[in-house]
């Protein structure tokens, strides 16, 4: 295990070489991407509003800019207007008022970042933050990374998103107790994606106010403990769906996932569970 992206990264591969060249993709992501270091492509993005991407940059800026149009807006890396600049998430963490939430929510809009054959370009005030796609995209490029190596098992987690090669077994945190597990997922699939996201890690103060911001309101959501969705790949858009299901009103959230073909177990703040038929190949069960 090491810690990337903010969070603990843990991969399950017999080949140590493998697991070693994960880890340095992570690395090597969490150095392009992170909107806390100065020197990051996306920092840069931010500060100067024009960039000429890297390829891996390139990519995850053109499927944020698709899952925006996906989720109606729910989901939107220019929320950094908010998350980092109102709310000040992962620096000193605080509750602005509701003038500062409506200044920052005139910086928020996906037509704000574009891109073209050659550069990224944001509008002044926009700050892109990647935190609600970018773990599932390193999960994507580095289950392609061990399949490319001929891994047949394997399983690649980075908090709550997780890659498996082969059958694997996943547990559910619990919510209201995030030291146990409330299910239990065994897949058979040849390739699993998981994308877990909930209100019980980051907040300030109270769970009221929890990193999961809706870009029209400005406000922490206030109706799912966990949203966990499952498909037989491409993590990227699950963690993306995921941010945005967070934020929405349950009966827009569970349209969006059945109109998307998504499997999804979603915990309201009431301990009401609801979920999906499994896929076929996932066995899911109550935890003990």
């Amino acid at each position: 295990m090491q810690v990337h992206m903010g969070t603990v990264i843990s991969v399950r591969v017999e080949n140590l070489d493998a697991s070693d060249a994960v880890f340095e993709l992570f690395r090597d992501l969490d150095n392009r991407l992170s909107t806390y270091k100065e020197d990051s492509e996306i920092s840069r993005l931010n500060r100067e509003q024009i960039l000429l991407p890297s390829e891996p940059t390139r990519l995850i800026l053109e499927r944020s800019i698709e899952m925006a149009r996906i989720t109606g807006g729910a989901f939107d890396v220019t929320i950094g207007a908010l998350s980092h600049g109102a709310y000040r998430f992962g620096r000193d963490e605080r509750l602005p008022d509701q003038q500062e939430i409506t200044e920052a929510k005139g910086n928020i809009g996906i037509d704000r970042l574009r891109i073209d054959k050659e550069r990224a370009t944001l509008e002044k005030g926009s700050i892109v933050d990647l935190g609600g796609i970018a773990k599932g995209f390193a999960v994507d490029l580095s289950i392609g990374l061990l399949l490319q190596r001929g891994i047949d098992k394997a399983v690649v987690a980075a908090s709550g998103d997780i890659g498996c090669i082969g059958a694997c077994q996943i547990e559910i945190t619990d919510p209201f107790r995030p030291e146990g597990s409330i299910a239990v997922l065994r897949s058979s699939l040849p390739r699993l994606a998981v994308s877990t996201s909930g209100n019980y890690e980051r907040y300030i103060r109270t769970k009221q106010h929890n990193h999961l911001l809706d870009p029209s309101t400005g406000l922490s959501e206030q109706v799912f403990a966990s949203v966990t969705l499952l498909g037989d790949g491409d993590n990227t858009r699950l963690d993306a769906i995921a941010t945005a299901v967070s934020v929405m009103e349950m009966d827009r959230a569970v349209a969006l996932l059945e109109r998307e073909g998504i499997a999804y177990l979603l915990i309201l703040n009431d301990g009401t569970i609801l979920r999906s038929e499994m896929p076929y190949g996932i066995v899911f069960s109550r935890a003990n």
